[in-house]
């Protein structure tokens, strides 16, 4: 009876072993899987007006995924003061859009018509497709938008 026990515990934990060794195994691929995901999540865009670098926080939606995209080479925007409250510019290309109409305030960074990017130094109304905003106050985004022309360049940056 006591080598039986003997060859049954012995046995058990040998199964047991395999059991977490695959269980190991599993939570290594899970790992892996999650630092490839959290690497892509962490190539952010930079922004840049007339060289300065701002502080912006970007939506998660599929125009942002498109303009990483477009970023990973630099994108270079010459934007025009429009109507007193903007600075706009063409994407040169269209790009996935989910527009509703919108509030915009100072700072914020929008896509319209899918293919041309405003930036916000006063408030306004329209349907846009909201990309991110700038975190500066107004009379700072005043000085750094509030003229006749402005360039925009995004690039992919590592954090």
């Amino acid at each position: 009876m006591n080598k039986i026990l003997i060859i049954y515990l012995f046995l058990l934990t040998f199964v047991l072993s395999s059991c977490n060794t695959n269980v190991n195994n599993i939570q290594s691929n899970i790992i892996i899987t999650t630092n490839t995901t959290s690497e892509a999540l962490e190539m952010n865009l930079l922004l840049k007006i007339d060289g300065n670098i701002l502080n912006v926080n970007w939506e998660k939606n599929d125009s942002v995924n498109e303009l990483k995209e477009l970023a990973k080479n630099t994108l270079t925007i010459n934007m025009h003061e429009y109507g007193g409250f903007e600075q706009t510019g063409s994407i040169g290309k269209s790009i996935k859009r989910n527009d509703s109409q919108i509030n915009v305030i100072p700072g914020d960074i929008v896509l319209y018509n899918g293919n041309a990017i405003s930036v916000f130094y006063n408030s306004s109304s329209w349907s846009y497709t909201k990309l991110g905003h700038i975190n500066l106050d107004n009379n700072e985004l005043n000085n750094i938008l509030n003229k006749s022309n402005v360039t925009f360049v995004l690039e992919l940056a590592n954090n």
